[in-house]
């Protein structure tokens, strides 16, 4: 009678085994799942950088449900040289792995590094497969990473710089624009403050802060936060110094700010 009383209750409350890893649900077909291309432009490796140094490529793997459904299963994915393109590891780290969803839908992120170098070179492709689903069916299975050239062999190196002298009022942008042409893939740099003088500062100091240039454009701006002005406060100055860029090398790296307490 115990083990009867048991075996309703489980069937009540659907306790028991577990669902096999990749089963749909009743009435649910199984989801799609798809990889995106992604491209970036290599990087050129700093100076003091450690190497070998590498730029990230995110590659995004979504998966996409009946309405009312709910994703579950796993693929496989794998890096593969182009033909021609990028072969590994001279111009990249392969990988390899594999992806699992149990019940969510968020997508799901593939990174592979990509060597930095200082040649100029043509644009170079490499793949990311993905295989051997279960409980999914592939979508699309093939992405393509696109290695933007930096230094100069597709077109002119791209070149990260500041504008010259500026003076601010009641906000403070920089202007920092992009040498070689409008950006073909994303563009950031990192900036910062440096103080000049031995007065109190008029603006919030940046430790670390980056400027991202869209593909399409030539340039952007770093935003220096202002404080609000004192009675009888003289004009101040810092500097603000570019490091860090994403692609590229370094142009004019510093310019020098002067903060107006009017206007």
């Amino acid at each position: 009678m115990r083990t009867a009383v048991l075996a309703v209750v489980v069937l009540l409350l659907g306790l028991g085994t577990a669902a096999p890893a990749g089963a749909v649900a009743p009435g649910c077909g199984p989801a799609t799942v798809a990889v995106a291309d992604r491209t970036l432009y290599e990087g050129t490796p700093a100076f003091g950088e450690p190497r070998p140094a590498s730029t990230t490529f995110e590659f995004t793997v979504s998966v996409t449900a009946a309405a009312g459904c709910v994703p579950t299963g796993s693929v496989s994915y794998k890096t593969e040289d182009g033909s021609p393109g990028a072969t590994s590891p001279d111009d990249y780290v392969p990988a390899e792995g594999r992806l699992s969803w149990t019940g969510d839908s968020s997508p799901r992120t593939v990174a592979v590094q990509v060597v930095k170098d200082a040649a100029a070179e043509p644009n170079e492709p490499f793949l990311l497969r993905l295989s051997d689903p279960v409980g999914l069916v592939l979508a699309d299975d093939l992405a393509a990473g696109g290695i933007l050239d930096d230094d100069g062999a597709d077109g002119p190196p791209i070149m990260v710089s500041t504008d010259g002298g500026k003076i601010c009022w009641r906000v403070c942008t920089v202007g920092v624009r992009l040498g070689g042409g409008p950006a073909k893939a994303p563009v950031t740099v990192h900036y910062r403050t440096l103080p000049l003088g031995t007065g109190e500062p008029a603006y919030v100091p940046v430790k670390d802060a980056t400027v991202t240039i869209p593909p399409g454009a030539s340039g952007g701006g770093a935003v220096v936060k202002l404080l609000d002005p004192k009675p009888g406060q003289a004009e101040s100055r810092f500097v603000l110094e570019l490091f860090a860029p994403s692609a590229g090398t370094l142009g004019n790296a510093r310019t020098e700010v002067t903060i107006k307490p009017g206007g």
